[in-house]
């Protein structure tokens, strides 16, 4: 998939929109974006080339590096269920079910499954399940102790379980998955850092990074051919499933470096995200 330098050089003097996951790829493991992001998403927006992120991270936990940016368009966050820019306007607004809510609540208490409800503005989780917020590493989220989900299940965008049984947690997603996989998806998947823990993500069906960057480019008015993508982990291979050009970091996994068009020769403790970005505006400011 990695492009000669000329095609290369074609592709990126099309490009009018920047897509990046956050965790792992804008930003470092202290939270901090890179020098050069920060100047080139500027001088970049001059030239009239858009910046956002596509990530699995609620709304408000991205607002800070979104105004540090100046991202004035819309934001792709909870893995592509919520769509909204940073004065509130909401292209797209994924809220599951609330009786698919009650359902997987059952289940979790049922099998001794720890699970919390993603909402609009913060996650929320009851006192017997209040170990999941020392194993979600959603950085910047708002966590609410509650006393009952009930008061929640009108405004949840993504429901989270997590339990150290992998038999457990895969019967709970073919129950879930089945009858239900035309309403609700549920995602299996280990824990990046956390050993023995496997996890259940659960969203309306046919909600992830590739449909709302979809939706996006729609609302945009762009062709795939004017969107770059940037990405280093599993989740993000929807992004790069959406047939922009695909830029992989150094600390990638091989998974999306297979599916990259160019792989930064940089990762995110070394701002690989600005690396790129420089490049880009380069091709961008020399095109003919």
């Amino acid at each position: 998939m990695i492009l000669s330098r000329d095609e290369l050089i074609s592709r990126l003097r099309k490009i009018k929109l920047v897509v990046s996951d956050v965790d792992g790829t804008l930003t470092n493991s202290y939270d901090y974006l890179g020098k050069k992001t920060i100047e080139y998403v500027s001088k970049l927006k001059e030239k009239g080339v858009f910046f956002t992120f596509a990530t699995q991270r609620m709304h408000s936990s991205i607002i800070e590096i979104a105004k540090q940016l100046n991202v004035e368009i819309p934001i792709i966050t909870v893995n592509g269920a919520l769509i909204q820019d940073l004065k509130g306007n909401v292209l797209y607004k994924s809220v599951i079910n609330p009786d698919y809510v009650r359902n997987a609540i059952f289940f979790a208490d049922r099998y001794f499954v720890r699970i919390a409800l993603c909402c609009t503005n913060e996650i929320v989780y009851t006192e017997n399940n209040s170990v999941l917020s020392d194993f979600m590493r959603r950085i910047g989220t708002n966590y609410k102790l509650v006393h009952s989900y009930e008061p929640y299940v009108n405004d949840v965008l993504e429901i989270i379980m997590m339990g150290n049984d992998k038999n457990v947690i895969k019967y709970i997603q073919r129950k879930l998955n089945f009858p239900f996989k035309f309403y609700v998806s549920a995602k299996y998947f280990r824990g990046s850092s956390s050993q023995g823990i496997y996890n259940l993500e659960i969203k309306k069906s046919r909600i992830n990074k590739k449909t709302a960057i979809k939706r996006l480019t729609k609302h945009l008015k762009l062709k795939k051919s004017q969107v770059a993508v940037i990405g280093d982990w599993y989740n993000d291979r929807e992004l790069f499933e959406f047939g922009g050009t695909n830029i992989a970091l150094k600390n990638s996994v091989a998974e999306l470096k297979n599916l990259a068009h160019y792989v930064v020769d940089k990762d995110s403790e070394e701002d690989g995200v600005g690396e790129f970005l420089e490049i880009l505006y380069s091709e961008i400011t020399n095109k003919k």
